[in-house]
């Protein structure tokens, strides 16, 4: 059997032999459809089996009609219908210890939890202790000092969760590209890709037993008044990956591929940054690119990272990388799809190979392609007919380098107005 049920009528279910065929119906009804955002595909084909084994087990496949498929799908539409609802998370943080003014990263909002648990055990009253009491202890005994409230409509709760924590995700890739600091690397939720804060080891060596202990607490060093500082800094830059975020968590807007790559590639680069081996970060922030990028091959990947190369920093194939390298932006490009191909292939080793020297300039470039990309996407999108295309984008983030640089250029040259 595929699936049963036990009722009235004894045991009745759908036969291992139109498993495929329930799969196939399932997707059908699922993809491209509200469905898609809203709930998963296992609750669609939990209900769709339901739906089949209540009304259609026993009959003869002639007697199912065109009007039979509708009525499943408007039986469906009407269960998620029912389902969905405004759901609202507090989901734990990891970002810094200090305590700090909350802000806003697009539909998430971040409190310092000395300002949040006061809030939320006089709001609660007695259900204080069964809801948020054992959170706030847990957040205790690991170290997280933030709190994310999320709010996602229009969904199931299992599937509202999911969009809530990544995009929680996403909004601290976006607050860890404004900071380009050691400190922000391991910046998480608590539910998520976390580090211990502190790490202990044990060891004996010669006869001698000693330990040692660090503290790897994200943002401990920025010292109180970094954050804040630090947030007013970059507001345009916040201000333009807000506008990624909203698009992620209502699922609405234009330029879809375009839209949709930026949060993609933000998911990559902040697992990247978490990783603590660098024959894994780097195959991560490898796909970062390639996702922002849409690469698609690797004869792909190549040819889209040198455009971008030059289009955000002006950079030819035969140029140095940057004034400090000694690689070219070809040999820096066939570099970056070699070493993802041979550490995923198995052709170098995850374990031995050395790729501390890629780490470094890739994070870089990655940061860098991340910032340029949500910045001027706001300009191409309010641009005269733009194309949902990311070879058009990289043209438009070309010319609008060469425009600025020919305006920098040009104000050099120009004699100092009078009385200066």
């Amino acid at each position: 059997m595929f699936t049963g049920k036990i009722g009235p009528k004894g045991f009745v279910g759908i036969g291992a032999e139109a498993a495929e065929a329930v799969n196939l119906l399932a997707d059908g009804i699922f993809s491209n459809s509200p469905f898609q955002r809203g709930t998963t595909f296992q609750a669609v084909q939990k209900q769709l089996t339901d739906i089949i084994i209540g009304n259609y087990v026993g009959r003869a496949s002639a007697s199912v009609t065109a009007k039979d498929v509708a009525w499943v799908q408007q039986q469906i539409a009407a269960w998620f219908k029912e389902q969905i609802a405004m759901h609202e998370f507090y989901i734990p943080c990891f970002i810094t210890p200090w305590p700090a003014a909350a802000f806003s990263i697009g539909p998430i909002r971040f409190t310092h939890i000395q300002d949040f648990a006061p809030v939320a055990q006089s709001e609660t009253g007695p259900l204080y202790e069964a809801t948020f009491g054992p959170v706030f202890d847990l957040m205790r005994r690991t170290a997280a000092n933030w709190i994310a409230t999320v709010q996602i409509d229009g969904c199931t709760k299992e599937r509202a969760e999911e969009i809530a924590n990544l995009a929680v995700d996403v909004a601290l890739a976006g607050l860890q590209i404004c900071i380009p600091d050691d400190g922000a690397r391991h910046m998480a939720r608590m539910t998520g890709r976390t580090m211990p804060v502190f790490s202990q080891t044990v060891s004996r060596s010669a006869g001698h037993l000693s330990s040692s202990t660090q503290n790897t607490e994200p943002g401990r060093a920025f010292g109180p008044g970094f954050l804040e500082k630090r947030i007013s800094e970059v507001k345009p830059i916040l201000d333009s990956i807000t506008k990624r975020l909203e698009r992620y968590v209502l699922g609405v807007g234009g330029l879809t591929k375009l839209e949709q790559a930026w949060p993609d590639a933000a998911y990559w680069f902040h697992e990247g940054l978490a990783e603590p081996l660098d024959t894994i970060a780097v195959p991560k922030l490898e796909t970062a690119l390639e996702v922002l990028l849409r690469s698609e091959s690797s004869k792909g990947s190549k040819r889209r990272v040198l455009k971008a190369i030059e289009a955000c920093y002006g950079n030819k194939a035969t140029d140095l990388i940057n004034p400090q390298s000694q690689i070219t932006a070809e040999q820096f490009a066939e570099g970056f799809v070699r070493d993802r191909s041979r550490i995923l292939h198995g052709t170098w080793s995850t374990l031995t190979h050395s790729l501390r020297a890629s780490r470094p300039h890739l994070t870089t470039l990655t940061r860098d392609l991340l910032i340029v990309y949500t910045v001027v996407l706001d300009q191409y999108a309010a641009s005269s007919s733009p194309t949902d295309a990311v070879d058009d984008f990289l043209n438009f983030i070309d010319t609008q380098r060469q425009h600025t640089a020919a305006q920098a250029a040009s104000a050099a040259k120009s004699p100092p107005a009078s009385g200066t």
